[in-house]
């Protein structure tokens, strides 16, 4: 069996506390964060080809670093870290490497550097749902659609209150 994996997405979700970091893979393994407040080092190795020298093979090595281990139990999909000690307007660069089946794998994703400026981002608003009202009702019947719509932002709770009175 092969024991390659990738990743196919990372979010971030910053908070004064500290940074929720969420990761999708292809496959199931156990992940593992490797994390630096340090810049990592860049080496290049150069490949000569027909008398010029081309840097062919670029890797990166952490000096300073953390091994976080994911919050799931077992292989997952789904790999989740919390950090809360990574303070507001902090940047750190990491890398996930991982086991499959408890291998460990040759795969590791590439670095990211991430800013922790401590704003949760704000949920979009989008249209819940859609009442269409028709012109054509009978004569004495007359139908008045009201709408109380108050809006709450305490703590990013939101909450939408409707009132709908009906005559007839």
């Amino acid at each position: 069996m092969s024991v390659h994996f990738s990743i196919r997405d990372v979010q971030f979700h910053p908070s004064t506390e500290g940074v929720r970091i969420l990761v999708t893979t292809d496959i199931p393994c156990h992940l593992y964060c490797r994390l630096s407040l340090k810049e990592p080092w860049i080496h290049k190795t150069a490949e000569l080809r027909r008398g010029v020298q081309f840097a062919t093979d670029v890797r990166f090595c952490f000096t300073v670093f953390e091994d976080n281990e994911q919050m799931e139990w077992g292989d997952t999909k789904v790999h989740t870290w919390w950090k809360p000690d990574w303070p507001v307007c902090t940047t750190k660069w990491f890398y996930f490497w991982g086991r499959i089946q408890a291998e460990v794998s040759v795969s590791t994703g590439p670095f990211f550097k991430y800013h922790n400026d401590g704003v949760e981002p704000v949920p979009p608003w989008g249209l819940i749902f859609h009442e269409p009202w028709s012109a054509i009702l009978p004569p004495p019947l007359e139908l008045e659609q009201l709408f109380l719509e108050t809006w709450d932002e305490a703590g990013f709770r939101l909450e939408q209150k409707f009132y709908e009175p009906w005559t007839s």
